[in-house]
């Protein structure tokens, strides 16, 4: 279940996901498309997860579901990371307001983007998010000052890295304080490089592995995401760069196709 930790007396519920990669550990995150069913987190607790990803992006979830999503998981110990649409306060600050532990706003290719980031996602003296009665604090503010650190150091404020540009501009992007991770999108990245999902293309490798590089001189963790199926990949990168801590590990749409398929298969030999 969850673990409040204690901030000068004031409570906030931990985040597993931060504290398993300031072990040294490697964290993964099942990604939410489709499903975003309360039942699924209770799934995902049970199959040992500590993390569960909200694709706000590209899907169709309203705020609202957003929040109930990430109340269950602080409840259950689960880490609530969740992929905004744009780079705005309306999206940051309000999705945080609401439960989430940790932000991915995409394609992030400034770092001016990612101060804007920094910003929305953090308390002073690191930002400008306004504090508010939220999940995390169990909506008890006991003192500012401990409220602000508490939110601060278990919120993950993640840009993302998907563009040449961003690749361009990714030692600045790293060294912004306040940046507690770079997530390299894969897919999208090898896309914008003329190289879509071809995941051996050695300018994609070049550019991952300079993304990694800046991160790691910046002492941030990295994240991976589009690699499920390049296990071989990450392996080799998390061998050269230890501070990849993080890797998408499935989403619900896939498992879901793959089971029916499977189903499907069984199902279609009994008439052989």
């Amino acid at each position: 279940m969850s673990k409040l930790v204690d901030y000068e007396g004031q409570l906030i519920h931990s985040n597993p996901l931060k504290d398993l990669m300031e072990e040294g550990k490697f964290g993964t995150s099942f990604t939410i498309t489709i499903a975003p069913g309360l039942e699924v987190l209770q799934l995902a607790k049970y199959a040992g997860l500590k993390s569960i990803t909200l694709n706000m992006e590209h899907r169709k979830t309203d705020v609202e579901t957003a929040a109930d999503v990430c109340v269950m998981c602080l409840a259950l110990g689960i880490s609530p990371v969740i992929v905004v649409p744009c780079n705005q306060s309306e999206w940051i600050s309000r999705l945080l307001d609401n439960g989430a532990q940790g932000i991915v706003v995409p394609r992030i290719n400034t770092a001016e983007m990612a101060r804007t980031l920094v910003k929305y996602s953090k308390h002073r003296p690191i930002g400008e998010r306004p504090l508010a009665f939220t999940p995390q604090l169990n909506f008890d503010i006991k003192n500012f000052n401990g409220a602000f650190k508490a939110q601060n150091d278990t919120t993950l404020t993640i840009p993302m890295i998907e563009t040449k540009e961003g690749v361009e501009n990714c030692g600045e992007i790293a060294r912004v304080p306040g940046v507690d991770m770079i997530f390299i999108g894969v897919h999208d990245l090898s896309d914008d490089l003329g190289a879509a999902g071809q995941f051996d293309n050695p300018e994609l490798q070049a550019a991952i592995k300079r993304i990694c590089r800046a991160g790691t001189e910046a002492g941030i963790f990295l994240g991976l995401g589009g690699m499920e199926n390049r296990l071989d990949l990450v392996t080799a990168f998390r061998k050269e760069f230890p501070a990849i801590r993080f890797a998408m590990a499935g989403r619900d749409s896939f498992a879901l196709l793959k089971g029916m398929r499977d189903v499907m298969a069984k199902m279609a030999a009994l008439d052989e």
